[in-house]
């Protein structure tokens, strides 16, 4: 069986729909992995902002602790002065005869960054 021409001509167009048919295949995967890679960019970068957001926010709390464990210790000191003004009062009614009150000292201030359960 010998092949003619229309065999020929119908192989080639055959031949030539299947390599325009990958060509296109290969269009819409090189499209689709662009648009992948778009999306994976956009996401990178709001992830980057995400981050440098919470760094901020981790700063700022970071600033805040300092600043309330400075106020804190300096309520603590003006705790031990009065407590030791209060003593020397105490001391001084005593020497003098003059009938001591119960006076009640404040506690000094709780500091829960120093508790047992910090890490």
């Amino acid at each position: 069986m010998s092949s003619g021409p229309n065999v020929d001509r119908f192989m080639d167009e055959k031949k030539e729909r299947k390599a325009l048919a990958n060509r296109e295949a290969a269009k819409r995967s090189r499209i689709k992995k662009q648009k992948e890679l778009e999306g994976i960019v956009t996401e990178k970068s709001v992830v980057l902002e995400d981050i440098k957001n919470k760094r901020i926010e981790i700063e700022n709390y970071d600033n805040d602790y300092s600043m309330t464990e400075n106020e804190n210790n300096s309520l603590d000191a003006g705790t031990l002065i009065v407590n030791k003004f209060l003593n020397c009062m105490s001391l001084y009614k005593k020497k003098l005869g003059i009938p001591d009150q119960t006076l009640e000292t404040p506690a000094p201030t709780f500091n829960p960054w120093q508790s047992q359960f910090r890490h």
